[in-house]
């Protein structure tokens, strides 16, 4: 699936941020964005702060300001940027910043099928980062760090400022240095021309023209100011005839106030605060000084640079990315007298130095012109889309046999994804079925014997050929006998192929003696992973296998878009209509529902029970409906192609199961807002609420009938409407493939 960057077809980026303020980061990537020719851009900022809004809507840019006052607010942020999500449909997120990032990783869980793009913005873990920090702040400092790293694998990529963070940060979290692209900090060099002319700032020249020095950054004691204001100090000594400019703001303002009065220089020393036209102020300036001990990418230096100024810098590898001994002057850093020397230099013969000046200004354009920065952000973004969606992966999906059945439907299903994301794909079924399942391709038979499934030699060697033929990177065995196939098979033959266990149900259910535990404990212990379609699925077969603790992932079944045909409609519309779909197995639990209609009845006439489904007990509950004399009632379909439908038409859908995984069934009525009563088995608590539905204590057939004759008297559209947007947001099925790849992508990298 390739995107085309054209004027047509553009890919849309959701840039998520804390805020839009005027510090380096924001501003650099508001130049940038303002610049993307083949990207559309989309903002929302997560806290309060906007001043660079305006500038991004002048641009034709939409920005969602989500306004939090919180300092951080995660939860908040996820419940405002979730629907902006949906609404907005972006082909790639891509956060900025600390909490930005940590909430778009939650954000993640969400949309697993949008590529998650991180930024590297400062060397956030370097030591002089815990240089002279309290015991509570380093503490705050590697709570940060932990609540990073272990977040960090929801990013699929990321783009850094500079080699040297992608080096630094990228080691320290652990992160393939393939997915880390490097793009500069971009800047429009035209607004760095000696025509952009100088800012008009009130005393900023003495009468006697003074020289200035200028200083351009956040007022923390990373970017080194108290050293520029102590060798500053110096430097009066022999050139009495300058002054010292601050430009910004930040909380160390009023120690280096205190470090001005004690060296007696409040009048050669001027903090100018936030300054909107930085271009104009360093055209103002003589010598720009920046000393800073830790950098991202230094977007003030390069501003420097742009404009053609003598430069005096400290050696720390971020500035060296930007100059060299060439184009500005080095100094050690920290070292106070070399910083002195240095500006004393400068300021008796500048001309001496506009060589570096000039050339700063050149390699300025050749790294970091804007237009060169813009057009590597949309490579950047083109490729990342192409790789996330590129797979070359080779999937094999074994099912129990071609029936009209959860696991083998959604089997086909997944597999279409899977085939449309670029992976080949194979399905094999164990036994012969008769059902025509929705796949395009083949399904291969193995031939198998359910009366000797434990000695099926034939079918295992089949297997083993299919797999030294097709040579698969991810067997995946559906539910049913698959696992005992695959395992079985593996164990004969000896192939390696990881296998992937989808855990459809309650698997603790079925153990019903010693040996049956010991026959599952060899299955489980040959497989890669598994994938339980509920946080209760992997919770039973954790605590019944715990050796597969660290292999498990809950994945859920899914949904296809697809349109429902409101034309089909029960009869007699004079009554109430109750729809049940699913096999006819002793876990659908047919003759407990036979037991509550016939409550229901009991308190409302004019009611019918559609089954939808077929199974090996239909005739037993077929012939139960006659003895009960409820045939004028109770409706059987059979299998049906559309059972969407029947379930759209319905008042009301039943699932009185006694084991479930978790049943697509209740997903799809909640697709079609069609109310839901159920038991609170298996994964059905963790989709069906108060808010979403009526959930049922197990074998409470009362109160079942009671929830269902409440719906028939007042269907409750608020619970329909919120059922159907949780599906639509956390069960389609493209987000579900996605999981499933993130879980193929594990396995196989190990």
């Amino acid at each position: 699936m390739k995107v085309n960057f054209d004027s047509v077809n553009k890919i849309k980026v959701l840039y998520i941020i804390d805020t839009l303020e005027g510090y380096g980061a924001e501003k650099s990537l508001v130049e940038i964005t303002s610049n993307l020719k083949k990207v559309t851009p989309v903002f929302a900022h997560i806290y309060q702060g906007d001043m660079l809004k305006a500038k991004l809507e002048d641009a034709g840019i939409k920005v969602y300001s989500l306004d939090l006052m919180q300092k951080y607010g995660f939860r908040e942020a996820l419940k405002k940027l979730t629907p902006l999500v949906h609404r907005e449909k972006p082909d790639l997120i891509h956060a900025t910043l600390f909490r930005a990032e940590i909430i778009a990783r939650k954000l993640k869980n969400h949309f697993p099928g949008i590529p998650l793009i991180g930024s590297f913005v400062s060397n956030a873990y370097s030591r002089v980062r815990y240089h002279n920090k309290s015991f509570m702040e380093r503490l705050k400092l590697d709570y940060i760090y932990r609540l990073d790293k272990n977040s960090v694998k929801q990013v699929d990529f990321f783009i850094s400022n500079s080699h040297t963070i992608k080096e630094n940060t990228g080691k320290k979290l652990g992160i393939d240095p393939a997915k880390i692209k490097v793009i500069y900090r971009g800047r429009d060099s035209k607004a760095f021309s000696k025509t952009s002319g100088s800012l008009d700032i009130p005393r900023l020249r003495n009468h006697d023209n003074s020289a200035l020095i200028l200083n351009v950054s956040r007022l923390i004691p990373l970017k080194g100011q108290l050293d520029i204001i102590r060798a500053f100090s110096l430097v009066i000594k022999h050139i009495p005839e300058t002054k010292l400019l601050f430009a910004g703001h930040g909380p160390s303002r009023n120690e280096l106030e205190k470090e001005v009065s004690k060296h007696k220089l409040q009048e050669k020393v001027e903090f100018l605060g936030r300054v909107d036209h930085i271009n104009k102020l360093l055209m103002s300036a003589d010598v720009f000084v920046y000393p800073s001990y830790s950098e991202g990418l230094p977007g003030a230096l390069i501003e420097a640079m742009m404009a053609g100024k003598i430069i005096i810098a400290s050696n720390i590898p971020e500035n060296l990315e930007c100059v060299n001994e060439d184009c500005a002057l080095i100094f050690e850093k920290g070292n106070i007298e070399e910083l002195a020397d240095k500006i004393t230099r400068v300021l008796r013969n500048p001309s001496q130095f506009q060589i570096k000046a000039k050339l700063a200004r050149e390699m300025a354009i050749e790294k970091f012109e804007t237009g060169k920065i813009v057009g590597e952000y949309e490579e950047a973004y083109k490729s990342f889309y192409d790789a996330f969606h590129k797979s070359d992966l080779k999937i094999l999906h074994l099912i129990q046999k071609p029936q009209h059945r959860g696991a083998e439907t959604f089997t086909c299903q997944l597999a279409k994804h899977q085939k449309n994301a670029g992976m080949e794909v194979k399905i094999v079924s164990v036994y012969s079925g008769d059902a025509e399942l929705n796949w395009d391709e083949q399904i291969i038979n193995l031939e198998g014997n359910p009366n000797s499934r434990f000695a099926d030699y034939k079918a295992w060697r089949i297997l083993n050929q299919l797999i030294r033929s097709f040579n698969p990177d991810i067997i995946q065995a559906n539910a049913g006998d698959t696992l005992k196939y695959a395992v079985f098979s593996k164990k004969v033959f000896g192939w390696n192929t990881p296998v992937v266990f989808r855990n459809a149900s309650e698997v603790g259910r079925y153990l019903k003696s010693g040996l049956q535990k010991k026959l599952n404990s060899y299955l489980y212990k040959n497989v890669a992973g598994v994938a339980s379609v509920s946080k209760a699925s992997e919770i039973d077969i954790l605590t019944h296998f715990s050796f597969l603790q660290g292999k498990t992932s809950v994945i859920p079944v899914g949904l296809e878009e697809k349109e429902t045909c409101h034309a089909f409609q029960f009869k007699p519309k004079s009554h109430k209509h109750i729809v049940h779909v699913g096999g006819f197995s002793f876990e659908k639990n047919h003759k407990g529902l036979l037991d509550i209609f016939k409550k229901i009845k009991a308190g409302r006439q004019n009611v019918n029970l559609h089954l939808v489904g077929d199974g090996t007990l239909r005739p037993e509950i077929e012939n139960l409906v006659q003895k009960e004399n409820l045939q004028d009632q109770v409706n059987f379909y059979g299998f049906v192609n559309n059972p969407l439908d029947f379930i759209a038409a319905a008042d009301v859908l039943v699932l009185p199961s006694i084991i479930e995984g978790l049943p697509g069934v209740i997903l799809e009525a909640m697709y079609c807002k069609t109310p839901v009563v159920a038991y609170g088995v298996g994964g059905i608590k963790e989709i069906v609420s108060s808010e979403t539905g009526h959930l049922i204590p197990e074998n409470e057939e009362n109160t079942f009938a009671q929830a269902v004759l409440d719906i028939l008297e007042q269907p409750n559209t608020e619970q329909t409407d919120l059922a159907c947007a949780m599906v639509r947001e956390k069960f389609m099925n493209k987000q579900i493939s996605a999981k499933f790849m993130e879980m193929y992508k594990r396995i196989v990298e190990l």
